[in-house]
């Protein structure tokens, strides 16, 4: 019996045990797009390796002209962020999201009416595995 917790729970001892070195890869990417594009363009992504496991760490952006960027960002089929407009750069953290193989996690960007933006992007994760 626990101290301090109703009869029927039980004590479990957990070791964690960290991942070796030799098995961890870093992974993402970091672009920039210049254009005046009125549909998405694909700033940077990331396609988890088969047969490893993805950690996703962080998503960051910035532009020359805030008001007039879109963004959007896709982690597998789940779309984060779609027809956003910042006021600032941001970076999402997201604190060791896993990841399946083969997931794609992809920022994209346009120009909410045509004029010309300059984009800044990054995509930092880790890959785990052989």
């Amino acid at each position: 019996m626990v101290t301090d917790a109703p009869d029927f729970t039980t004590k479990v001892n957990v070791v964690i045990i960290p991942t070796a070195p030799e098995l961890e890869h870093p992974a993402g990417e970091v672009n920039r797009y210049s254009g005046s594009a009125t549909e998405y363009q694909s700033l940077c992504t990331w396609t988890v390796t088969a047969s490893r496991i993805g950690e996703l760490k962080e998503v960051s952006f910035v532009t020359n002209n805030y008001a007039k960027t879109l963004w959007m960002l896709v982690i597998g089929s789940d779309t984060m962020l779609e027809d956003v407009v910042i006021q600032a750069p941001l970076t999402i953290p997201y604190f060791d999201l896993r990841i399946a193989s083969e997931t794609v996690v992809a920022l994209s960007v346009k120009s909410s009416d045509g004029t010309a933006i300059v984009a800044d992007g990054s995509i930092v994760g880790k890959e785990i595995g052989l």
